[in-house]
């Protein structure tokens, strides 16, 4: 995975996920889906020509930026096992589901979702539940925010009575306090650039809650605090910091879960600041470690659900192709027909019936074969889904 400071520079917020879809939509791809989140960002596309949507994607990271991409089947099993938090940075993040709803939403809203990408993604999503109510990948680390609550009760030793600050009032934000209140800490201060919605995060803990402009102060008094707001950069500089520390006798821990970065990471060079960004977070072991029952569990629900999709859209593009195959032997008979029938002896209406029959009965039996092995090949998969599907991601996942 590439490191953070390479992907945040990919990073589109909610509000710029519009123009980017249509971006998309311009460079002549038919169905888009853009899922940018703390440790990804990635295109989900169909098109009839996977390799042009390919080279669009390419074309969003720019020059030099190297890109993994799939297509076709490989590209539907990504998108089952994004859903299914099987391909997250922490396995069976529980935030991922949310996000991938987010995307798909916002590619309605954008009318980038086709017939294809709104059957991918409705599958996709019934399989990410189906995953969280069938299995125990879920653990309480399996998410950002409780991730950076366990980073930082081994850095001090415990949170209980601990002082802590959270910066942002996203959902980030909300769950981070909670899990620190559920870990112990004695206190939490909620600081946002809008008032009213840190008190609302804050109200249901007892919190404290602080405009961006007062950071400072609270930062002083603060054990742990953890940064994480929509703001498209740094928030909290490196000079902020060392003002906040000068009069502390004892270590500041920063956790930078926003992507962006919110902080500085000049501040990590302070004495007794130790800052840590989404990445470090990596380090720490998931309640459910790969290879564990559920985890494979999981893995055969995903494969399973993305195998019958494949299947479901293979039986429609095997139904049209045998739709068209049919309709083209007809046209060619009935042209044929014409062509022989002048040149006929005068025929009664029920000779001409019985040599249209044979006729009909020929076509058939040399469609017969094809057609078997076409319905064969679509119920093993074999068959291309209706819409080749072309999923791009950069670097960043």
């Amino acid at each position: 995975m590439a490191p953070v400071a390479q992907r945040e520079r990919f990073a589109v917020e909610p509000a710029g996920l519009a123009a980017a879809l249509g971006a998309m939509r311009g460079a002549g791809v038919e169905e888009a889906v853009l899922l940018s989140t703390c440790n990804r960002v990635e295109w989900y596309l169909a098109s009839h020509e996977p390799e042009a949507a390919v080279s669009a994607a390419s074309a969003f990271f720019g020059d030099g930026v190297p890109i993994r991409a799939q297509v076709g089947p490989g590209a539907v099993r990504h998108v089952f096992r994004v859903t299914g938090g099987l391909d997250s940075m922490i396995l069976g993040e529980s935030q991922i589901l949310g996000q991938v709803r987010v995307a798909f939403a916002a590619g309605q809203g954008a009318g980038t979702v086709g017939p294809f990408l709104d059957a991918l993604f409705r599958a996709a999503l019934a399989a990410g539940r189906r995953v969280r109510r069938e299995t125990d990948i879920v653990g309480v680390t399996a998410s950002v925010p409780s991730a950076a609550v366990v980073h930082a009760a081994r850095l001090l030793g415990s949170l209980r009575g601990s002082r802590v600050l959270v910066i942002g009032a996203g959902k980030m934000g909300e769950a981070t306090a909670r899990a620190m209140v559920e870990a112990g800490a004695r206190a939490v201060v909620v600081a946002n650039r809008t008032v009213e919605a840190a008190r609302e995060i804050a109200a249901p803990f007892g919190g404290a809650v602080v405009p961006l402009d007062r950071v400072g102060a609270e930062l002083a008094r603060a054990d742990v605090a953890i940064v994480g707001t929509g703001a498209p950069g740094v928030i909290l500089d490196a000079a902020a910091v060392a003002a906040a520390c000068s009069a502390r006798a004892t270590a500041l821990v920063v956790i930078d879960i926003a992507v962006p970065r919110n902080v500085d990471p000049a501040a990590g060079r302070l004495p007794g600041v130790h800052l840590y960004d989404i990445d470090d977070l990596i380090a720490i072991p998931s309640e459910r470690g790969a290879g564990t029952a559920g985890v494979q569990r999981a893995e055969a629900l995903i494969e399973d659900d993305a195998q019958r999709f494949l299947r479901e859209r293979a039986g429609r593009g095997a139904a049209a192709l045998i739709a068209e195959a049919r309709a083209d032997a007809d046209a060619i008979l009935a042209c044929e027909w014409d062509r022989a029938r002048a040149r006929l002896a005068a025929l009664s209406a029920d000779e001409e019936a019985v040599v249209r029959a044979v006729l009909h009965r020929v076509v058939n039996k040399l469609l017969h074969r094809p057609i078997a092995a076409l319905v064969a090949a679509a119920e093993s998969g074999r068959v291309a889904p209706e819409a080749p599907g072309a999923e791009s991601a950069g670097e960043g996942r």
